[in-house]
């Protein structure tokens, strides 16, 4: 399944600088898409469904 999300993500394009990043940008993508799905209404709730 993370295989059909990574290619359907796959174009775009990554703009921060390589040096600062920590999670790759598909990780990010995919976090934040899995938290709106199970009702994450903003960025404390997606971070608070990344440290489960």
């Amino acid at each position: 399944m993370i295989s059909a999300f990574s290619k359907r993500f796959a174009f775009i394009n990554d703009p921060r600088q390589q040096a600062k990043v920590t999670y790759s940008l598909f990780d990010v993508i995919f976090l934040t898409l899995c938290s709106v799905i199970t009702g994450a209404e903003g960025w404390e709730d997606i971070e608070d469904f990344g440290n489960l």
